[in-house]
């Protein structure tokens, strides 16, 4: 007969498992990495939409809104955070595309609203993915102005100012295909 304590460690074992799948499910459902739901796009920001000015609390790899570094360049912005798992999966394709476009007039932004406090995480999660283009942290009001109801999301901003990509472009192209139409509006 087995006893009354394996039984009770079983079942609360049991429970614990089914709790934690359950969250972690919930969480993977608030971070979607998928397609857009049925109830609307991801990106609200708009292919053609006027991108919001790019403003954070704090940088980490330098600062690209000081003297002037994006005029005249196409921008990569991309939305995540350190406990976002569906961003630490995307974050290899980003290095990829990054390292195919960091020659060109192309600059790379990562946004997050995770704060100072978390600078350590933030660092360690940029080391770890393998980012090293400017990574701002406490950018909030930059993302409340993208739209950014989910992450990761990512956009391309044309040098006018404009999104020309999201991740819900109607054309479906990828991102790679959305910056070299971005570069093809240069002069």
């Amino acid at each position: 007969m087995v006893n009354k304590s394996v039984k009770k460690d079983f079942l609360l074992a049991l429970v614990l498992v089914i709790a934690g799948a359950t969250i972690f499910s919930a969480w993977i459902s608030l971070s979607t990495v998928g397609p857009p739901q049925s109830n609307g796009n991801r990106a609200q920001l708009k292919v053609g939409d006027i991108a919001p000015p790019i403003q954070a609390a704090g940088w980490v790899n330098g600062n690209p809104t000081e003297n002037n570094e994006l005029q005249g360049k196409v921008i990569v912005v991309d939305a995540w955070a350190t406990w976002c798992g569906p961003c630490r999966l995307q974050a290899p394709h980003m290095v990829e595309t990054y390292q195919k476009f960091k020659d060109q007039k192309v600059v790379f932004i990562g946004l997050t609203t995770d704060d100072e406090e978390l600078l350590p995480e933030i660092r360690q999660w940029l080391k770890d993915t393998g980012i090293t283009w400017p990574n701002g942290y406490g950018a909030f009001d930059s993302l409340m102005a993208f739209h950014a109801d989910t992450i990761p999301q990512v956009w391309v901003i044309g040098i006018d100012g404009k999104v020309v990509w999201n991740v819900d472009s109607e054309s479906k192209e990828s991102l790679e295909q959305g910056i070299h139409r971005a570069l093809s509006q240069i002069p």
